[in-house]
């Protein structure tokens, strides 16, 4: 929302800029423009019917307060935290970005047998971090066991080498992929070669 901010202030004040300088240098002709648009606009109104002039107003007037209500709500919401609170510094505070965290479980749980892939989500909850991994794992690893090591393995993590305090226990989304297919051959011995 910060770019789109400057975008909208800049672009804003370019336009006031060229208005005010042009009505300061010519403003009579500038102003009876303006009053012949306005005069044409009345007239065109006049000739629209009612009922559809009050749905073209009431339609623009919600399409309107829909884009205010946006821009308001997009300038009013806190941006999601970056960084966490380390716990034990003595003599100062220190953060740490929430990138580094995941890129630290990632690498850790990439470390653990049977893990093909690792990726990390986590998130700020109240000056602790709540970490959400999807992980693939190998088709032929015990799911509890592999699991337990995947949890025990983030929380020494964040709470050990990192420093972080866990919000709650860390959310695991396991897939397994399928164990590759053992090529067989048929019983009877090596296949027969056909010869033209």
């Amino acid at each position: 929302m910060n770019v789109l901010n400057r975008i909208l202030v800049v672009i804003g004040l370019l336009i006031a800029l060229l208005l005010g300088i042009t009505l300061c240098i010519a403003p009579i002709p500038i102003l009876e423009a303006i009053g012949q648009g306005l005069d044409g606009l009345v007239s065109w109104l006049e000739t629209v019917p009612a009922l559809a002039r009050i749905l073209l107003g009431v339609l623009f007037a919600l399409a309107w307060m829909v884009i205010c209500i946006l821009l308001l709500v997009l300038e009013l919401r806190r941006p999601p935290r970056r960084m966490v609170r380390v716990e034990r510094v003595d003599g100062g505070a220190v953060e740490v970005n929430l990138k580094t965290i995941n890129d630290h479980i990632a690498y850790e749980l990439e470390q653990l047998p049977g893990v093909l892939r690792a990726r990390s989500r986590a998130s700020v909850r109240r000056n602790a971090v709540a970490v959400e991994v999807e992980v693939e794992t190998a088709g032929d690893m015990t799911v509890p066991a592999q699991a337990s090591q995947i949890v025990e393995a983030i929380r020494h993590v964040v709470e050990e080498k990192v420093g972080v305090r866990l919000a709650q226990p860390p959310q695991v989304r396991m897939h397994a992929t399928p164990a590759p297919a053992i090529a067989r051959r048929p019983v009877g011995g090596p296949p027969a070669i056909n010869t033209p």
